[in-house]
């Protein structure tokens, strides 16, 4: 079946092609885009010929040197990636599964799981069941977390700020930064309340 001609906007055509080098594979942005694989390969190829000029160039046929290029750099960017996982997980590779699971969960954002675990000989189910499990153990530690902070809040009459509660909160044993407290308290609506002193006249 093939493919109704359409225009694409420059941002959309950008986007696309970042998304599919950066985390996802060309097969799962092109059906969240709703475009056909061929269309994001040579946006892909385009882009690694004529950089961000390509939003603005119609569906020009390469030449057989310009098809070499685009291989030589998408090896070159795959054997970068591998390196770059492979090298934040080294700390990790020696010790429990738990740790290289929880290394490729941190690095979502930046990887596909597919490709981390590909890259890294780890159970793909393995490690999805692993992180359904983490993800609910987590959001119950977070739950546990807000009710502390708000009870030191509240027992402090308002007036301490995210870093005095992440103190108390280590000294209990927490391990949170005061930044992450900060977010917990604005998705908690806790604010300090400052009295303000009457200026003298």
């Amino acid at each position: 079946m093939k493919e109704n001609k359409k225009s694409y906007q420059a941002d959309f055509k950008r986007n696309a092609v970042m998304l599919s080098f950066e985390k996802e594979t060309v097969d799962n942005v092109a059906e969240k885009l709703n475009i056909s694989n061929r269309t994001l390969l040579h946006w892909r190829k385009s882009y690694i010929i004529f950089g961000e000029a390509f939003t603005r160039l119609g569906k020009l046929k390469l030449t057989p040197e310009q098809e070499k290029i685009y291989e030589l750099e998408m090896q070159i960017k795959k054997l970068n990636t591998e390196f770059e996982i492979i090298k934040g997980a080294s700390h990790y590779l020696q010790k429990e599964p738990f740790f290289v699971f929880q290394y490729i969960a941190e690095n979502e954002p930046n990887y596909s799981s597919y490709l981390m675990c590909n890259i890294l000989g780890v159970n793909l189910g393995s490690y999805n069941k692993w992180k359904n499990k983490y993800a609910s153990e987590r959001q119950k530690w977070k739950t546990m977390v807000k009710k502390e902070i708000a009870s030191i809040f509240q027992s402090s009459q308002k007036r301490y700020g995210s870093k005095r509660i992440a103190a108390e909160l280590q000294k209990s044993g927490y391990q949170i930064s005061s930044s992450t407290v900060l977010i917990y308290m604005r998705e908690l609506k806790l604010y300090v309340s400052v009295k303000k002193h009457k200026s003298k006249t």
